[in-house]
């Protein structure tokens, strides 16, 4: 999962979880091992839990005023 999808789907202040993602059929089911990769730009502060972070991802998020959760 890309930083440009989730900034296009979710308002500041969302709290991205693997369930809510499997709502939005961005992943096939709440199961699935998440990596959020830094391809594009967040621009808002949402928290996103996920399996794993790359580095820029990470930065970038925390950048926008926002927090990664490790699972």
């Amino acid at each position: 999962m890309n930083l440009d999808t989730l900034g296009e789907r979710f308002d500041a202040g969302t709290v991205v979880t693997l369930e809510l993602l499997a709502e939005h059929r961005l992943i096939s089911g709440a199961k699935t091992r998440l990596k959020v990769l830094g391809r594009g730009e967040v621009g808002k502060a949402l928290t996103v839990r996920a399996h794993k972070f790359s580095g820029k991802a990470a930065e970038k998020i925390a950048a926008a005023g926002g927090a990664t959760e490790q699972l």
